[in-house]
């Protein structure tokens, strides 16, 4: 009774969490576009291997890329993976080099099996964010009275949050089924601000601003059978689009020193959309080793944010491909008993700027799962990643981008239902 007491805390804290999950630790231009910079929907060991999942299937792995994958858990386990993340940032423009820090939770997400062969999950976790500000001043006029220069800010932030839960049924041996529903959620907030140096020349600030809550659903499917030695699993995903309404506003401001007097509001009447999602991926494990590649397309050009004015959109692809080496998994040793795990990404963007093709990104991952094990053969594991991401222009006067990312995260794997004996 106590531990079915705990679960359910576990949940309306999870619950209560989800207005107050703010901090999205992203400094990039690059998300005043769209939605802002997305997310993938995994935790740590996922992240590990840039992100793969669609086709892994491992026992008592909390993967919660593919829904399909819940039906792994066994009748005695209780799964809790909680991650955040540290990022130093580095930007480029032709000379000028700037430098960022930032710091965010990432996710929170339990699971357990309701009845055999059936998992159930529940999750918290980012879709999107944005946060940036940087501006650029123009120089217009130069005569005896000095120097006329305009100045244009651009700053924004919020992003979107996804809290769901989500059942995976195996009905027969090698083929699993899944679905997650979830409530997408939060605010985006994009700002310019136009003033002068001439303080006899007003100011004109104009703020887009969202407020956006639907519903999201998530289907997954799995196979996977004994081939070359081992085990080779493949799977599929779709997420249907989501379609938010007309909840967007379009503030159009004069400042006159500290007065500001609206000039025109505007709602948004072209509707908010984020896309289709399918992907596929395969993963093959013998022995010590796993190898695993993801591929996923998005269809932005369908999408709409803030109609024209918020997204030129382009369909998006990405490509993964990570795995995992484990020595011994029952060894003394902690280093033979660790995980070591590696990937590879290229991510294409769903936007355009300024009618080109959006900035490129490539990453490298490398992570390791270090176990710990107390005298109630419970295990906890400390999720370790590295990621290198590159985000590069395709056209001239884009900003280059390059980060480092520490991604940190507890992984609880605890046997709640087990039954005490007593002689």
């Amino acid at each position: 009774m106590r531990k079915l007491e705990t679960l359910i805390a576990f949940a309306l804290v999870m619950l209560m969490a989800a207005p107050v999950y703010g901090e999205n630790g992203i400094n990039s231009p690059y998300s005043r576009y769209g939605v802002g910079i997305t997310a993938d929907n995994a935790v740590g060991k996922n992240k590990a291997m840039a992100g793969i999942g669609i086709g892994l299937r491992e026992r008592n792995w909390l993967n919660t890329v593919n829904p399909a994958s819940y039906s792994t858990v066994d009748t005695l386990t209780f799964l809790l993976d909680i991650g955040m993340s540290l990022s130093n940032g580095n930007f480029k423009e032709n000379d000028v080099r700037v430098n960022a820090h930032n710091a965010s939770f990432d996710y929170l997400a339990m699971q357990f099996r309701i009845v055999r062969n059936l998992g159930f999950t529940a999750s918290l976790m980012p879709y999107s964010n944005v946060g940036y500000l940087f501006s650029d001043t123009q120089l217009l006029r130069r005569d005896q009275d000095g120097d006329l220069t305009a100045t244009n800010q651009y700053a924004g932030v919020g992003g979107l949050k996804v809290i769901s839960g989500g059942l995976g049924w195996a009905p027969f041996r090698n083929l699993s089924i899944g679905a997650d529903f979830g409530y997408i959620f939060g605010n985006i907030t994009h700002q310019i601000k136009n003033a002068y140096s001439d303080a006899t020349i007003l100011t004109r600030m104009k703020t887009y601003y969202a407020d956006l809550h639907g519903f999201r659903m998530n289907l997954g499917l799995q196979s996977a059978f004994e081939a070359f030695n081992g085990t080779l699993s493949l799977g599929a995903v779709w997420s249907p689009a989501v379609k938010f309404g007309d909840i967007g506003y379009v503030y159009d401001e004069i400042l006159d020193g500290n007065t500001s007097e609206i000039s025109d509001t505007l709602r948004s009447y072209d509707g908010f959309s984020v896309p289709d999602r399918i992907g596929a991926g395969v993963t093959y494990s013998m022995g010590k080793w796993m190898i695993g590649a993801d591929v996923s397309m998005e269809l932005w050009n369908r999408a709409s944010v803030f109609g024209t004015d918020g997204l030129d959109g382009r369909n998006r692809l990405k490509v993964s491909i990570g795995g995992m080496f484990q020595p011994e998994r029952n060894n003394a040793n902690l280093f033979k008993r660790t995980a070591y795990r590696a990937g590879v990404y290229y991510n294409q963007p769903y936007f355009n700027v300024a009618g080109n093709k959006g900035p490129m990104e490539y990453g490298v991952t490398v992570g390791m799962s270090l176990p710990v094990i107390n005298r109630w053969n419970n295990l906890i594991e400390v999720e370790v990643s590295g990621q290198y991401a590159h985000i590069r222009p395709t056209s001239p006067g884009m900003i280059e981008e390059n980060y480092l990312r520490l991604n940190v995260g507890l992984s609880f794997n605890e046997r709640w239902f087990a039954k005490w004996q007593v002689e």
